[in-house]
């Protein structure tokens, strides 16, 4: 096929369905104390027999609020409210929202799930303490947490300006506790934007203490596309443009509407790009055609528009066809701009989110069909998930899962659209980075491939799901009918944990329901297992030769506190271990004063506390290694902990190992955030003869020190999707020094 395309003819139709054609994140530094944990209750299931009559929307939330206030009894001061009805093709999703003293709960989410007789089958909740909660009126005024949000991020990532005033509400958060009930804490939620560089955020402050419970980003940039048409795989087709409304002359329609951006506001995102005049370049001609020739690099090319709209209407028509989703509201998207990426959050401070597509020389991300199937994914998740969580903590460390499970449930529904594997290979031309950003030909594995990052991280789950549409015994209807089931049962600060309980039980109901077959659950059951997403835990196994590699971050007003990594590691000593070895590969860091500390524990992990840290700024809420057995200081690569009989820690064989890694600063930051990626991995030497010997010698150790066949586990990789070049590219991380071996001896 042609690398160029070189023409396009659009005609516009009312009714007609389309088909579709065959086919890096912010960091997160800051953490938050609280999420959600789980009691799910199993009641009735039934098969729904065909042709059963449709229920209306008013007696199955009468039927879900009987179930939930049967498990989670209305208090005091107590209410839900219905926040949103999901059906799909299994059953009705009903999320309800909590209230306290009027004022709304987030972390606390309910859902019930029902079949397709509208009787419910599962209840999500959790017991909320309210016996001590804090008074309801501040202490902190809502001008004072605008002030601290926009003040903290604007150090803390360094951005200058905003794109509209920032936004408060108060609301109560609900904790997440390591035993008992959860608490209440009321605090300032506070949507703040940025214009150098572009970036909408939410944080969440304590009401009384001005404690910074975490943030998250509002706005998903697209490094992440699909390529279902562009011009790095397909001839420019004529094609018909459905939903527009009747006579228009302007690509407005049922779906989707299209604007140029005209003028730019000098302190306007990305170092310009505020939109303060918008048009349409894109006029129907006498025969109410949209026909033009691409010019990418042109600043009112009016193909883009055209191009957009197509994709835009064929995504927005797929989720209301196919799963019942529909925004309520034709979706903006803006063109036409000079901006080296596209994204989906709200620019123009109207609480809607938008999808923007800029340009780059003679790139257009607007020709890239990827980005709009992506982009618009993320506004799926965040209705149907209900997204709410920040960047998590809890005794393991740092949890990050809530981006990566955006992401990749937008690469996933962009795969279900595309039918290909490899994503953004005409975008990628854009970032510099060769033939594709992403490609999720290549499976990957929960824990183990998780890093810490929001895109890298989506890969495990975006993998999972390309198995699922390759397989012609299940394909891209079905995962796409499955996965958006799954995503509408994730709790809205999903941990992966959470996720795959959803994926388990959304694969069930399926196949009560009749819309899955014995084969196909068995399929999806099989894939599961095999990604890790049945049972995605925090601990990564080191046993079976794993060498993962997560990131790891330093805040510079954290001078004194040490940052854990995502996941903790685990080695086991079985019976005839003499030796246990873990090391550190490699490490690689953007900073020369950004170092590590590694932390030990036998037979249980290492416990964090969650500690408030006092700043400038206010007080953030912090995972800190509370329960280890010793700690080392480590500053580079190639370290190797040696745990054997003679050691000062010694060797207990039959025990299980843990290991956590936390950043350290040696020193002081050459800026605010520094960030760098560690690799490890680890061995046990087992003396097999001595273990044959114990067995036959009914414990006679007589011949456990003649000439041992020591087992070794190989250090294979453990599929490390990042290359080096493309680290150094994104994050400009440089090797640091050798870090020695310790011995403990």
């Amino acid at each position: 096929m042609s690398q160029h395309p070189t023409a396009l003819s659009l005609a516009p139709s009312a009714h007609q369905k389309a088909q579709p054609s065959p086919r890096l994140n912010a960091l997160l530094t800051a953490v938050l104390g609280f999420g959600l944990a789980v009691s799910l209750v199993s009641g009735p299931a039934f098969a729904a027999p065909l042709g059963a009559p449709t229920i209306s929307e008013d007696v199955l939330v009468h039927e879900a609020t009987e179930a939930l206030h049967r498990i989670a009894p209305v208090t005091a001061g107590m209410s839900h409210e219905v926040q949103r009805v999901t059906p799909w093709k299994a059953g009705t999703r009903v999320r309800f929202e909590p209230r306290f003293d009027g004022l709304r709960v987030l972390g606390a989410d309910r859902l019930v799930s029902l079949d397709q007789r509208g009787v419910p089958t599962n209840v999500l909740a959790r017991t909320l303490g309210v016996a001590s909660v804090p008074q309801s009126t501040p202490s902190l005024s809502s001008g004072e947490a605008k002030a601290n949000a926009h003040a903290l991020l604007a150090t803390f990532y360094g951005h200058r300006g905003e794109l509209w005033p920032a936004r408060s509400e108060l609301v109560y958060v609900a904790t997440k506790p390591a035993r008992g009930d959860s608490a209440l804490r009321l605090v300032w939620l506070v949507d703040v934007s940025f214009s150098e560089p572009l970036a909408i955020y939410q944080v969440a402050i304590d009401a009384h203490t001005g404690a910074i419970h975490g943030h998250r980003p509002t706005l998903f940039e697209a490094r992440a596309n699909v390529y279902p048409t562009n011009p790095s795989i397909s001839d420019v087709e004529e094609v018909e443009l459905l939903g527009l409304y009747s006579g228009a002359t302007e690509l407005t329609g049922t779906y989707g509407r299209v604007v140029s951006c005209d003028e730019l506001d000098d302190g306007g995102f990305g170092g310009g790009v505020t939109c303060t005049e918008k048009s349409h370049h894109a006029e129907a001609d006498s025969e109410g055609d949209f026909l033009f020739e691409p010019d990418p690099g042109s600043s009112d090319d009016p193909f883009a528009e055209a191009q957009m709209y197509y994709h835009l209407d064929l995504v927005a028509r797929w989720f209301d066809e196919e799963q019942g989703f529909d925004h309520d509201y034709p979706t903006e998207a803006v063109v036409n701009f000079d901006y080296n990426n596209a994204f989906f959050g709200d620019i123009d401070g109207d609480g809607l989110g938008e999808i923007a597509f800029g340009q780059s020389g003679t790139m257009d991300f607007a020709y890239d069909a990827d980005v709009v199937y992506h982009e618009f994914g993320h506004s799926v998740f965040g209705r149907i998930a209900g997204q709410t969580g920040f960047a998590g903590a809890d005794e393991y460390g740092m949890e990050w899962a809530t981006g990566g499970l955006n992401e990749g449930t937008a690469d996933l529904f962009s795969l279900v659209l595309t039918d290909d594997p490899r994503l953004g290979e005409y975008a990628a031309s854009g970032f510099g980075l060769g033939a594709a950003i992403r490609d999720l030909e290549e499976d990957r594995h929960c824990p183990t491939d998780l890093y810490g990052e929001s895109h890298r991280d989506g890969e495990v789950f975006g993998s999972f799901g390309w198995n699922l549409i390759e397989n012609p015994e299940f394909g891209a209807a079905l995962t796409g009918d499955y996965i958006y089931g799954a995503v509408a049962a994730f709790p809205s600060d999903a941990s992966w944990a959470d996720a795959g309980e959803a994926l388990v039980n959304t694969a069930a109901e399926m196949l009560e329901a009749g819309q899955m077959t014995e084969k196909q659950h068995a399929i999806v059951t099989a894939e599961l297992a095999a990604s890790g997403l049945d049972n995605c835990g925090r601990v990564i196994p080191l046993d079976d030769g794993q060498e993962p590699t997560l990131l790891m971050n330093a805040v510079s007003l954290f001078s004194d506190t040490l940052l854990p990594v995502g996941n903790q590691f685990s080695l086991d000593a079985p019976e005839g271990t003499y030796r246990l070895r873990f090391r550190v590969k490699e490490f690689l860091a953007n900073d020369p004063n950004l170092a590590w500390t590694l932390h030990v524990r036998r037979g249980e992990h290492i416990v964090h506390a969650l500690e408030d840290l006092q700043t400038p700024f206010g007080n953030f809420v912090i995972p800190v290694p509370d329960l280890y057995d010793f700690a080392i200081e480590g500053e580079g690569d190639d370290f190797e902990l040696i745990i054997d009989e003679d050691s000062d820690y010694p060797l207990e064989p039959g025990a299980t190992y843990y290991f956590s890694l936390a950043s350290r600063q040696d020193g002081a930051l050459a800026n605010f955030l520094a960030s760098g990626e560690i690799r490890v991995d680890g061995d046990a030497y087992i003396d097999e003869d001595a273990i044959d010997n114990t067995d036959e010698n009914d414990g006679d150790e007589s011949n456990s020190d003649n000439g041992c066949a020591c087992a070794q586990a190989q250090g294979a990789s453990g599929g490390t999707s990042l290359s080096l070049a493309m680290l150094l590219v994104l994050v400009g991380l440089t090797r640091r020094g050798r870090g020695g071996a310790a011995g403990l001896s």
